[in-house]
């Protein structure tokens, strides 16, 4: 729920996610065991899953300045648990799950040094940075792939199906789709893979190869959260046109008013906080990070009320199902050719307009 669901509420209904990380901080001193817990369910410690969750939710909620509790306490909790489960001890996290678990503690690593430098915590902010990058430790470049590794440093061996092998140092999911979770250093991840070009590429492949209807499969697997931002790497990457076309396709066929209306179960609100927020036009890569992708939305008209009286209009003149391509945009009534938002511009209200037609605007957003 880190991925949509917080960033979601951040925007409609601020006070819902300080009043989460204050019950967070909260039980976690109550409990005496000074750590954020991980799918807390029932005031009770589950474990379930992986990663740092709630430092995710607590670096995004304080970057965009809607913290309304002791930071003190609640940075000690969030240092406590990244330094209890984290990459520290090797550079990587070996296997079981090693990738997974690697790539989504180099993200709250990152979170933590975002933290730590607003906090004017600049060694915390260093360290935590250079753990940040760890993710490169298991990167083969013989094999273009992440792989796990051992504790004593030695790959596992390469499955016959490479990239596609379910449970591969992944959970639930293969590395073709955990591999792209780098949310946070995004350059880094490219240059690591081959470049720019070789990158789109490679996720040109993996969507021409996903089928039509988004069910379970190797590709890009909606019904699984770790894929969720690909669709919005095109816009970091030169091409947000092919952000528009997935994007508004994935809505379409991933997403129906009926009993099975989504391809995966829905998550604690994820699944449906993706629809919601690409259906309006827009998502975040990355939170922690207060950059918005915009995208193709579904709706002529949305409107979000974004507290204290004020509105956000987003308006998609000519949409339609056939016109899914952003070809011009406007913020307040100003030429915008950003292909993103920044929080604090959607939260001080206004009207973003884009003009749609059937065609990709191949120079729109590209800087």
């Amino acid at each position: 729920m880190f991925r949509s669901q917080m960033p979601l509420q951040t925007i409609i209904n601020p006070c819902l996610v300080n009043d989460l990380l204050l019950s967070l901080t909260t039980m976690a001193e109550e409990s005496g065991k000074g750590y954020y817990e991980r799918w807390e369910f029932l005031n009770a410690y589950s474990g379930c899953m992986l990663g740092n969750p709630a430092i995710s939710v607590l670096a995004d909620a304080y970057a965009k300045g809607i913290c309304r509790l002791d930071m003190d306490k609640a940075y000690e909790c969030a240092d406590k648990t990244s330094k209890m489960f984290g990459n520290a001890e090797l550079g990587y996290t070996p296997n079981p799950l090693g990738i997974s678990k690697t790539l989504e503690y180099a993200y709250t690593e990152w979170c933590m040094s975002q933290l730590a430098a607003a906090m004017g915590k600049r060694e915390d902010a260093e360290y935590y940075a250079k753990l940040s990058r760890s993710y490169k430790n298991l990167y083969d470049k013989e094999k273009h792939s992440f792989r796990p590794k051992e504790a004593d440093g030695s790959f596992e061996p390469w499955p016959a199906d490479g990239k596609l092998h379910e449970w591969y140092g992944c959970i639930e999911c293969n590395e073709l789709q955990q591999g792209w979770f780098v949310p946070h250093d995004i350059q880094g991840m490219v240059e690591l893979m081959g470049g720019t070009e070789q990158v789109i590429a490679d996720l040109d492949t993996m969507f021409a190869k996903t089928p039509d209807s988004f069910l379970w499969n190797a590709y890009y697997n909606h019904a699984n959260e770790p894929v969720h931002h690909v669709p919005y790497l095109y816009n970091r990457l030169g091409q947000p046109w092919k952000t528009q076309k997935w994007s508004r396709f994935i809505c379409d066929n991933a997403y129906h008013d009926k009993v099975e209306g989504l391809v995966g179960n829905e998550d604690v609100g994820q699944m449906s906080a993706w629809y919601v927020l690409s259906a309006c036009g827009l998502y975040p890569i990355c939170p922690g990070d207060t950059r918005y992708e915009i995208t193709s939305p579904i709706f002529e008209v949305i409107e979000i009320q974004v507290g204290a009286g004020k509105t956000f209009m987003i308006k998609a003149n000519k949409n339609s199902d056939k016109n899914i391509y952003i070809q011009s945009v406007r913020l307040n009534g100003r030429d915008y050719t950003k292909c993103y938002l920044d929080y604090k511009d959607i939260m001080a209200g206004g009207i973003l307009e884009l003009e749609m037609g059937n065609t990709p605007n191949f120079s729109w957003g590209i800087n």
